[in-house]
């Protein structure tokens, strides 16, 4: 499947829902894939606010 960005007016976004709908596409807004990856993160993490600043210094500094 090949993934397209289109930018139209919000006033089309009914009419290419059905279009797509008709059409067997699926389509999703820019909305909706920040909220699906913010929900895909993991909710605790194993690393330590020491460590998460250690990696920032090694890729911005190359430390």
């Amino acid at each position: 499947m090949t993934q397209i960005v289109l930018s139209i007016p919000n006033g089309e976004v009914p009419f290419l829902s059905t279009l797509a709908q008709k059409m067997g596409w699926k389509y999703q807004t820019r909305d909706n894939l920040v909220e699906k990856f913010i929900a895909s993160c993991p909710k605790t993490t194993d690393i330590s606010d020491e460590e998460i600043q250690a990696e920032v210094n090694a890729v911005r500094y190359g430390k």
